[in-house]
């Protein structure tokens, strides 16, 4: 039998994600058993286990990393989206948790916990101590767990077109890979947005650029936090939410509406199976793509990956 043997895509997609989640217990149980720094073993966790295990999928599949993970370049208009999005993001989440902690059974029992363990996270004795944690949550973080979600994930997910169903799913798999009930909802609504960065930009790097604000508008805001001061109410955190997102809303609506999906992608049928062909070998999932004729459109906008300078790949 030929190896790798001829495997869907959703399977495939399944596979990852198994394999992904057991580096990432192995190494979280791992690295607190053996009494490694919780900053390190961030640094452990995302290089050995999230970013490992799509890399290792690549290789052995023979996929075009620039393929599966949509190293691409894009318009300088899906940046800029990515980044001034990142504080009524921040906000809206904070403010979701916030209402789910409320909501919960037990939700001050959650907070004090969360308020612990950030305190701990946040411990640092030395400018080397704070480069290290901004390196692991904050560089890492995004990089690696965007080339595994909204890399691909994403684009297994994607096979035949089915955007919507790729961007939701692997922004739920990229909640629970957090283990946090508590920002369940916040990351999942955080993993759709980033993947219709991707799918829009054609591009993983806006997603990264994205999520790596967002991190570390978190970690900027944590010192301006009273821990003394009353927990927000309900009604408080409602009308931030409601603020933040109106906010966050009017941006995600006119950058869907200037912007066009990435004519390179899935959606616009450069890997749709034949009728009768199921899923698809994972092969042609991910690496079709390039084989896709280049549009007689030239011009530059904000929704291609395309551009007209010759000295940019």
């Amino acid at each position: 039998m030929a190896w790798p043997p001829p495997l869907s895509a959703r399977w495939t997609a399944l596979a990852l994600v198994l394999f992904a989640l057991a580096l990432h217990l192995f190494a979280a149980l791992g690295g607190t058993v053996a009494g490694l720094d919780f900053k390190l073993l961030i640094i452990v966790d995302e290089l050995g286990a999230i970013l490992l295990a799509p890399v290792l999928f690549a290789l052995l599949l023979g996929l075009p990393f620039r393929d599966a993970f949509r190293l691409r370049s894009a318009h300088w208009a899906h940046y800029v989206v990515a980044g001034a999005t990142a504080i009524p993001l921040q906000f809206f989440g904070g403010a979701l948790q916030e209402l789910v902690l409320e909501m919960m059974p037990g939700g001050d029992a959650w907070r004090e916990t969360l308020e612990a363990g950030l305190e701990t996270l946040l411990q640092a004795n030395s400018t080397a101590d704070l480069l290290v944690l901004m390196l692991g949550a904050v560089v890492l973080a995004a990089i690696c767990e965007e080339l595994l979600f909204r890399g691909m994930l994403m684009q297994l997910l994607a096979r035949g077109g089915k955007w919507p169903f790729a961007i939701a799913v692997s922004a739920l798999l990229f909640a629970v890979f957090h283990l946090d009930p508590i920002g369940l909802l916040s990351r999942t609504l955080l993993g759709i947005y980033f993947g219709i960065l991707v799918w829009r930009s054609g591009s993983i790097f806006p997603a990264m650029l994205a999520h790596g604000a967002n991190n570390l508008l978190a970690f900027a805001l944590v010192p301006y936090a009273d821990a003394s001061a009353p927990s927000p109410t309900a009604g408080q955190a409602l009308l931030l939410a409601a603020g933040s997102g109106a906010a966050f809303a009017v941006m995600l609506v006119a950058y869907l509406r200037f912007t066009h999906p990435d004519p390179d992608s899935p959606a616009h049928g450069a890997d749709v199976p034949e009728p009768g062909s199921g899923d698809g070998d994972v092969s042609d999932a991910l690496a079709g793509a390039s084989a896709a004729p280049a549009p007689t459109d030239t011009s530059t906008h904000p929704g291609s990956s395309r551009h007209t300078d010759p000295s940019e790949s």
